[in-house]
């Protein structure tokens, strides 16, 4: 995002699945029952709103309101699809998942307002159900559209079946004549200090992310030189070569 936005790109983020109860490194668990659910999405709001001021305060000040977030509030899979914590990355797409047409409704909208020129989406690395179905729900948008794919941390970095994911996503998209090829994204910084600040960057979200997974996410830039990998179609080379 922050390549984007120092190149003068306008940036939105879908935040979507925002209603949960998941908050293991909070003071959570002393809540009641009842008040859990509003308890825990309210704290991970204010996590949400600091990791944009934190972003925006290392932008010139021309730029700080090229980066917004659009807060769709939909329930998270334990929730939506009453499943345990723990099944996550083992329960499939539900065709019948109402959260589908919602976030294409809610990309539609973007489209329509002339804001969307191009979308950037999770690969699905991992197999996190909440991750493959907004990959789901905006998959249709990236015939016409530039589309780059993000490899979800930290399952990119631990999930075994990650590298697998990868590839049946690039090959599916071979099969389209589509063919998806890998670009790095940098900061401008140095390795070290893309490393650091992608770090503080995490760990702002303090309730779900502790210093372990922290220094996992982060480090995994290392691969890159401090970058972000995006595997992007041919109409992303095409508009931003």
């Amino acid at each position: 995002m922050i390549h984007w936005l120092t190149s003068r790109h306008t940036v939105t983020l879908l935040n979507v699945f925002t209603r949960s109860r998941y908050a293991p490194y909070s003071d959570a668990g002393f809540v009641h029952e009842n008040d859990e659910l509003s308890y825990v999405s309210a704290m991970r709001l204010r996590e949400d709103e600091l990791f944009l001021r934190r972003i925006k305060e290392s932008l010139p000040k021309g730029l700080k309101n090229n980066l917004n977030m659009h807060d769709l509030n939909l329930k998270d899979a334990p929730i939506r699809l009453r499943v345990p914590i723990d099944q996550v990355c083992n329960t499939p797409v539900n065709s019948a998942d109402t959260s589908l047409e919602k976030i294409r409704k809610a990309l539609t909208r973007q489209s329509e307002l002339g804001t969307m020129e191009a979308i950037v989406l999770p690969a699905g690395l991992g197999k996190d159900v909440d991750h493959l179905t907004v990959r789901e729900a905006a998959m249709p948008f990236t015939a016409s559209l530039p589309a780059a794919f993000y490899e979800d941390l930290p399952f990119m970095a631990t999930h075994p079946s990650a590298r697998a994911d990868l590839e049946t996503l690039t090959s599916a998209a071979t099969g389209r004549n589509d063919p998806l090829t890998e670009i790095i994204c940098h900061t401008g910084d140095s390795a070290a200090e893309a490393i650091v600040r992608k770090r503080k960057l995490v760990l702002n979200y303090a309730s779900q992310i502790d210093d372990e997974a922290g220094v996992v996410i982060s480090n995994f830039a290392t691969h890159y030189g401090g970058g972000e990998r995006l595997w992007v179609n041919k109409l992303w080379h095409s508009s931003f070569a």
